[in-house]
């Protein structure tokens, strides 16, 4: 009867690591970065339901963590009814056009951790729109915070067409002949 030998395989760094194991990391990190891309249209969503929760309540949001667009409703609303007697109601009016803006943002999001690329496309399209409100108005902050969301979108989605593109993880696959049978 033998002892089994217990001591640890002579090397067990990084460079040791098995192609599949390195295959699964690249995997994983891939589906990491375009799940935390994607997700930015449900940041936007929520920030912008936030700002208008502080909108309704009389209070000053934070607009350059929102919807450019949801400012201009907002701001037009307010400038409309002042001083009249619907300008309350003219604050739920813009809360109501406020969540559709972010319900669009949701399904973005939600279509895009699908893998629905034209969604994403269309989505990081209109973000860009919306980032240009800011620009025309001046408000730097949020044209940082816009192109720093757009990038992080980008990334996201680049990571999911890599994906893609190696295709499902699996054994190996043999090349497609080129000849007919």
């Amino acid at each position: 009867m033998s002892i089994p030998d217990l001591s640890p395989p002579p090397d067990t760094g990084p460079d040791a690591q098995s192609a599949e194991q390195q295959e699964v990391r690249r995997r994983m990190l891939l589906l990491r970065r375009a799940k935390g891309g994607i997700n930015w249209f449900y940041w936007v969503a929520g920030l912008t339901i936030i700002n208008t929760i502080i909108f309704v309540t009389g209070r000053i949001p934070n607009y350059f963590l929102g919807l450019g667009v949801a400012q201009l409703v907002d701001g037009y609303t307010v400038a409309v009814a002042n001083g009249t007697e619907i300008a309350p109601l003219m604050h739920w009016v813009a809360a109501a056009m406020d969540l559709l803006l972010s319900s669009i943002f949701l399904l973005f999001g939600y279509r895009g951790q699908r893998s629905y690329r034209s969604w994403i496309v269309a989505g990081i399209v209109l973000y860009t729109l919306d980032g240009m409100v800011f620009l025309l108005l001046g408000v730097w902050l949020g044209v940082a915070f816009h192109a720093f969301v757009i990038y992080s979108l980008v990334r996201g989605l680049r990571a999911m067409d890599e994906l893609n593109r190696i295709g499902p993880p699996g054994p190996p696959r043999e090349p497609a002949s080129s000849d007919p049978a």
